[in-house]
């Protein structure tokens, strides 16, 4: 096996576990903030606000302590990646510290509320679509519990969008961290998963070397790196593409 597949497979080997954990996780939210909705509107004839609001703040705690899982993982494996010289283990442990904390900073609570309201829509198109129909308060409550049957799909592009950024993000950022520490000058490679999945603008991309703090050009579009917040939901959501690094010479 070449060390592109072993880095590959290790960081999709990651992937998978950690995006299970966070799909779990995110269909429990959703599946109590539907059950929650259908039964206060049987009872009032309302969505409650609060409730909504509760389901956001779970959100939130929920992306920041997968956020802490993921981004050790992902740093540790981009740090191995730099050869001729070695960031000690305590350090290594500061660099994942402060790389956790400002992605939590930046994006916990931003990415909750997208989550969140998309949550929110899908019941809201639901009740509407009741009233639209001249159902009543019992009928409309079990067409809320039935908007559950999308929760798989929700909850699967969660976990793998949100567990594919942060981890791109600890990935580049703690090589870039070693660049300024160690004095080594360090490019990155964009990686495929080679198969009937991948969309083919990531296809053509994979191979593409270009220096760390440079742009991969994706389909038209500058990126640095997989799952870049910066970049377009087409370029991003669900994307399973990963990095590699080497030395410049």
């Amino acid at each position: 096996m070449t060390n592109r597949n072993r880095t590959l497979h290790a960081w999709l080997y990651a992937m998978t576990r950690l995006e299970t954990m966070l799909r779990a996780q995110d269909a429990r939210a959703r599946n109590a903030l539907i059950r929650k909705i259908a039964q206060e509107y049987k009872k009032n004839g309302q969505t409650p606000n609060h409730v909504f609001a509760a389901h956001e703040t779970r959100l939130a705690q929920m992306l920041a302590d997968h956020y802490r899982r993921t981004i050790p993982v992902f740093s540790r494996m981009a740090l191995g990646q730099v050869k001729s010289r070695r960031i000690s283990r305590k350090e290594a442990q500061s660099i994942f510290e402060a790389l956790t904390q400002e992605w939590i900073a930046r994006e916990a609570l931003r990415k909750a509320k997208l989550i969140a309201d998309t949550d929110r829509d899908d019941i809201v198109k639901a009740i509407s679509a009741s009233v639209a129909d001249g159902e009543g308060t019992a009928a409309i409550a079990r067409a809320i519990r039935q908007v559950s049957s999308l929760t798989p799909f929700r909850a699967s592009i969660v976990a793998r969008t949100e567990t594919h950024a942060a981890a791109t993000f600890g990935s580049i950022e703690s090589v870039r961290e070693a660049e300024r520490e160690l004095g080594v000058v360090m490019q990155k490679e964009w990686l495929a998963t080679r198969d009937a999945r991948t969309r083919p603008e990531h296809m053509a991309a994979d191979g593409q070397k270009v220096g760390l703090d440079e742009k991969f050009t994706v389909g038209g579009e500058a990126m640095d790196r997989p799952g870049d917040t910066n970049a377009s939901a087409w370029n991003t959501v669900a994307c399973r593409c990963a990095l590699s690094y080497e030395e410049k010479v």
